[in-house]
């Protein structure tokens, strides 16, 4: 940022423009449709790689049509994209429909869903992640309250370890592959 006059930078400028990048790639939501907002955002962004890990990808949010489409939409972008969902209950879905279900049997070979095996740990994350850089991660996942980051690359390591470890240990829910298959 040049002055016209002077052909100096000023730092006050400067600075305001840093904040102002910082600001935008760390965004805080608030709600179903901001997290919807955030979540469509982060997918549309994705590249080749996007992994989300759920209680039970609550309707509200991930059967929303804006979601559904923005994931059908990365996963015939390319023939490298690949989505891997990993849940810890499928009980909510196969309960009343959920418009994920058809899009899982329709691009079962880009879209991969695994549940998590029960074990003495319990947990309660929400996160998405994609590529190396974003991620999007549920503080309060009955007020969908959180954070959408679009360039944090920190904070996408570590959540792609968790998601990893939880990965290997994860299988296929039988239950659900009645519906996938």
């Amino acid at each position: 940022m040049k002055s016209s006059m002077t052909g100096t930078v000023d730092p006050r400028k400067l600075q305001q423009a840093e904040s102002i990048r910082a600001e935008d790639s760390h965004h805080i939501f608030e709600g179903g449709g901001q997290c919807i907002a955030a979540l469509t955002s982060l997918i549309g962004t994705s590249r080749r790689r996007l992994r989300i890990f759920s209680q039970h990808l609550a309707r509200q949010i991930y059967g929303d049509l804006a979601v559904v489409d923005a994931l059908s939409e990365f996963a015939r972008s390319s023939r490298y994209a690949q989505v891997e969902i990993l849940i810890t209950d499928s009980e909510p879905l196969l309960r009343q429909p959920h418009r994920l279900l058809p899009l899982l049997k329709r691009l079962q070979s880009r879209i991969t869903l695994r549940k998590i095996q029960p074990s003495s740990e319990p947990t309660d994350w929400e996160f998405a992640i994609a590529d190396q850089r974003l991620s999007l991660s549920v503080s309060d996942h009955l007020k969908w309250n959180g954070q959408y980051r679009s360039d944090d690359p920190v904070r996408n390591a570590k959540l792609t370890d968790v998601f990893e470890q939880h990965w290997l240990a994860a299988r296929p829910d039988p239950a659900l592959r009645q519906f996938v298959l």
